[in-house]
């Protein structure tokens, strides 16, 4: 892999990297002003507690397949600002799936309970050492431990550890419903990390792993803006010079894609 970018190589190893320097200045003042419009405009549900909020909007170039979503250009400015950075990291097979998210957690809130959110865990393609799925985490705001920064376990992407069996399913899939009193979800793992992030920064996790965030304890608003992007093709990505898992090699290419988030026998 030494030939590849180290950014690239991090998120193969550990499930994810931090980019320096990926928005302008001026962008990030646009973004924070944008954002602040949608957050105060939306009625905010309960089961955005965890969250703080989730604001699907969707582009008009880069559009949704699923038409609920309200339409905002801004989207698609995020989506072409993106472009050059996937490019630069090799994975601009990885399309946007044309919506961003608005994940702003409000003074004296809540924590998000540990989870993943690669949905698709009877496929083989599970193993693969190249990321399939990932996010993009736009950060409008400086983020550390009191305001409630990302927690991440590295390596979770690809190997299966205590906590795995203990986790109820994300968001819709039960997480929604759980109490803060739930010592698996909420626990302080041996193995987590703490990712102090500035804002103008971007964070790129394989959807595999293992994450959660500190609750914000601050007086201040701390919002990041979330992008889903998947590679469509289940084919080994024409960069990939490593070992294939065998089970990937005998793959069914015509597999459907069946919709399940619990970690089954791909995980390790």
């Amino acid at each position: 892999m030494q030939n590849l970018p180290s950014g690239l190589i991090q998120l193969m190893e550990d499930g994810y990297a931090v980019i320096d320097d990926a928005i302008p200045i001026s962008f990030l003042s646009e973004l924070r002003k944008w954002s602040e419009v949608w957050i105060n405009r939306t009625v905010h549900p309960k089961n955005w507690k965890y969250q703080g909020s989730d604001i699907k909007i969707t582009g008009i170039k880069h559009q949704s397949r699923r038409h609920e979503f309200p339409i905002d250009p801004m989207v698609d400015r995020i989506v072409d600002h993106s472009a050059d950075i996937m490019s630069n990291l090799l994975i601009e097979d990885l399309c946007s799936g044309g919506v961003f998210q608005i994940i702003s957690k409000p003074p004296m809130s809540s924590a998000l309970y540990w989870h993943q959110d690669w949905g698709r865990w009877t496929d083989p393609i599970s193993l693969s050492p190249w990321p399939q799925q990932v996010f993009l985490n736009w950060y409008l705001t400086d983020t550390n431990v009191e305001n409630g920064c990302l927690r991440l376990i590295p390596g979770t992407h690809k190997s299966r550890i205590d906590l795995h069996r203990h986790l109820v399913n994300a968001h819709e899939g039960g997480g929604y419903n759980i109490k803060e009193t739930n010592e698996w979800m909420f626990c302080d793992h041996p193995q987590a990390i703490d990712l102090h992030v500035k804002a103008g920064q971007l964070v790129i996790g394989d959807a595999r792993l293992l994450h959660a965030t500190h609750p914000n304890r601050s007086t201040e608003r701390r919002t990041v803006l979330l992008g889903w992007y998947y590679r469509e093709s289940n084919e080994v990505p024409e960069w990939w010079r490593g070992t294939i898992p065998n089970e990937i090699r005998r793959r069914d290419k015509n597999e459907p894609n069946v919709w399940d988030r619990t970690p089954g026998k791909y995980l390790r």
